[in-house]
């Protein structure tokens, strides 16, 4: 099989053409063995093509090759070992940029149930339901609630674009992007906090120009000016930041427990709660981060975890793009707990989660958009066997093994 044959194989698939095992046998001695890397580079533009071009793909998970993510994944290993120690951060950020392209447009929405690996573009006769099937439960979007120092509620997503008139003289525009920003620093410096609910997320430029991007479920507690000798600021749930730089003021972030250090930096804070630990992943520059008596210096690449009773932290080279996905609108599992993904499935769209039987051993490998329905998602992880739903209004249970 050559490119041009693999195209129109995929485009068939897209399409709900018949499709031969003997057709299907050669695309994936060919995806697996014999294509090289600039081929699959071809093959992923003109799978984005196809699936901007047909309304309802039409694919039959089980005619899709298995594997697909080992066959993408040696290239950007293979890569990244290859460059040297002295360019570790641009291979990071290549690391993160090669492998979000080969997921995103070359095998659009992958995941991995039971050790093999499926386009999941479910056929419409798939077979996989969730009950309350008119039950979508829609995604999150941008929203979030400003709260001013004298106690107002200003809530953003009803605002309309443009100056937001707050006391203290301070100018705040909001974007249509879902964004707000401060101009001036106003008659006297105060404290505003910035939340996003369950379903929620929002971006914000402090007033010295850093940029924070929150997550569903999270808060900033920041001042209308940074004066003094250094920025300081309070954070719940998720956020990403992008720090300004200023060495005669250095920024610091806490969240829970946890004080981060920085001068000029892009990095990850998560804090929820409801997970079993809090972790720093820095992207690029230099952080500290300190609890207690526990310190430790981060290198780009590097996440720092505190669990709720530990008193050091752990360290290790975590996957960049899974890092950021929500920030990126994805959902994105490397051999992620069932339990890990709802609790983003919970935050996200804003329902209960409950479990019905064991399904610690359960886990999944792929991405998907965080534009999607619940259902849409829910759907998609059925369609492996390996777990089913039941939705019953904003609560969704969940139950090892395939619906029967």
């Amino acid at each position: 099989m050559n490119i041009s044959e693999a195209i129109a194989h995929i485009t068939k698939l897209a399409e709900g053409q018949a499709v031969s095992t003997e057709q299907t046998a050669r695309f994936r001695q060919w995806f697996l063995e014999e294509a090289t890397e600039e081929e699959l580079e071809q093959l992923a533009v003109a799978h984005e093509s196809v699936l901007m071009s047909v309304q309802e793909p039409a694919y039959n998970n089980k005619e899709i090759v298995s594997n697909i993510y080992s066959r993408l994944t040696a290239y950007y290993e293979a890569e990244t070992t290859a460059m040297e120690e002295s360019n570790r951060q641009e291979t990071l950020i290549r690391k993160a940029t090669i492998r979000n392209y080969w997921w995103a447009a070359a095998a659009s929405l992958l995941l991995i149930g039971g050790g093999a690996v499926w386009l999941l573009r479910p056929a419409q006769n798939s077979g996989a339901i969730v009950q309350n099937t008119d039950t979508t439960l829609a995604p999150g979007g941008n929203k979030a609630i400003l709260t001013l120092a004298n106690g107002q509620q200003i809530i953003l997503d009803n605002q309309a674009n443009g100056k937001i008139a707050v006391p203290g003289g301070v100018d705040i525009i909001k974007a249509d992007s879902g964004a707000i920003a401060y101009i001036g620093t106003g008659n006297n410096v105060q404290y505003h906090t910035l939340s996003t609910p369950r379903g929620g997320q929002f971006q914000l430029t402090l007033p010295d120009g850093s940029q924070v991007w929150l997550n569903s479920a999270s808060s900033i507690r920041y001042p209308t000016a940074f004066t003094g000798t250094e920025r300081k600021v309070e954070m719940t749930g998720e956020g990403y930041f992008e720090i300004a730089p200023d060495a005669a003021k250095p920024f610091t972030v806490k969240a829970d427990r946890l004080d981060v250090h920085v001068l000029g930096t892009g990095f990850n804070i998560m804090a929820y709660a409801d997970e079993n630990a809090i972790r720093t992943t820095l992207l690029s520059g230099s952080v500290k981060v300190e609890a207690g008596d526990a310190t430790t210096v981060l290198t780009p690449g590097v996440q720092a975890s505190l669990s709720p009773e530990g008193k050091t932290f752990k360290t290790s080279r975590p996957d960049l793009a899974e890092v950021l996905a929500w920030k990126n609108g994805q959902f994105r599992f490397n051999r992620t707990g069932i339990k890990n993904i709802m609790r983003q499935v919970s935050r996200w769209y804003n329902v209960e989660v409950s479990y019905e039987g064991n399904v610690d051993n359960i886990e999944f490998q792929g991405i998907l958009s965080r534009k999607v329905t619940a259902k849409a998602l829910l759907e998609t992880l059925e369609a492996t066997g390996d777990v089913h739903f039941e939705i019953q209004g904003d609560h969704i249970s969940v139950i090892p093994g395939a619906r029967k």
